[in-house]
């Protein structure tokens, strides 16, 4: 049976128990899903916690698929010296953030790219001052594309290629249709380090607190020309912008590009373009018989 989300309140307490990250042993990765264990959902659909666990998408996997006894999962739930561990390794999520962006700069901003008013990736600090990373990935595709709320997956989709290593500081996403998203952070001890990964000359800022911690973002949509990459960012019609730097905005990249998204979208799903006029992505077709297809 499909599996419904848990409430905020319980995802909120399943990450904590296990202390931010994937509580089997030797992983840690902060990216997690929920399980359910005693009993499994295809036996009861419920939401009970103390039936449930935080797992990496690995390991998570790996349960399902009957690797660990109940015992087990018990043991990696009730395992607090494990999670604080864990919790602890995790403290670069605390300094302040510098997110590089296409090219541009933007520090202390917690919505980091915002498209046709759907935030893609954006930060919220929990209560014990912990940065948690969202991405919500558009797509002209009706095809599913990741979502993360708060460092848990809701959905994957089917992927080319996905890369979620353990230590929780690189994160990357492709898909056949060219669709592509990759976070990447980095603890930055002071402003000499600073210079000397990125080159930039508005970054000797006396404003920036350190050590601090640097999230590079790289977003690509397929068939569309928007990209945001180490070069600069391009929108629609070969517009760039680089070389930019914000402080203590509301958002960062925020650009209104009118795509008729399909995914992770506030937007109909059935957006409002002619039907016989050209198609947005740029194919030379129009729009009723390319993304406007009904599908």
């Amino acid at each position: 049976m499909p599996r419904t989300t848990p409430p905020a309140d319980v995802l909120r307490q399943l990450r904590s128990e296990v202390g931010f990250g994937c509580p089997h042993p030797g992983c840690g990765n902060p990216y997690l899903e929920w399980h359910h264990f005693d009993p499994p959902y295809r036996e009861e659909a419920h939401h009970r916690p103390e039936g449930m666990i935080a797992l990496c998408a690995e390991h998570h996997k790996k349960a399902d698929a009957g690797a660990y006894t109940k015992d087990q999962i018990k043991s990696f739930k009730l395992n607090r010296a494990n999670a604080e561990i864990v919790k602890g390794s995790f403290d670069w999520l605390r300094n302040d953030l510098l997110a590089v962006v296409g090219g541009n700069y933007y520090y202390e901003t917690p919505v980091v790219i915002e498209i046709d008013g759907n935030p893609v990736v954006w930060f919220r600090r929990d209560e014990d001052g912990y940065l948690r990373l969202n991405v919500k990935v558009l797509s002209l595709s009706p095809e599913p594309r990741a979502s993360i709320v708060d460092n848990i997956w809701g959905e994957v989709g089917e992927p080319e290629d996905l890369r979620s290593p353990p230590g929780g500081k690189s994160l990357a996403i492709k898909y056949s249709s060219g669709d592509s998203l990759s976070v990447e952070f980095q603890e930055i001890p002071s402003e000499e380090a600073l210079f000397s990964r990125f080159r930039g000359d508005l970054l000797r800022n006396s404003l920036f607190k350190f050590p601090l911690t640097t999230v590079e973002v790289n977003l690509a949509v397929g068939s569309t020309e928007l990209l945001l990459s180490p070069k600069g960012t391009t929108l629609p019609g070969n517009n760039r912008i680089i070389g930019c730097l914000s402080v203590r905005c509301g958002t960062g990249v925020s650009a209104r590009v009118g795509f008729p998204w399909r995914q992770n979208s506030k937007i109909s799903s059935t957006p409002r373009f002619q039907r016989n006029a050209m198609c947005p992505c740029k194919s030379g077709l129009r729009y009723k018989s390319c993304h406007g297809i009904v599908r």
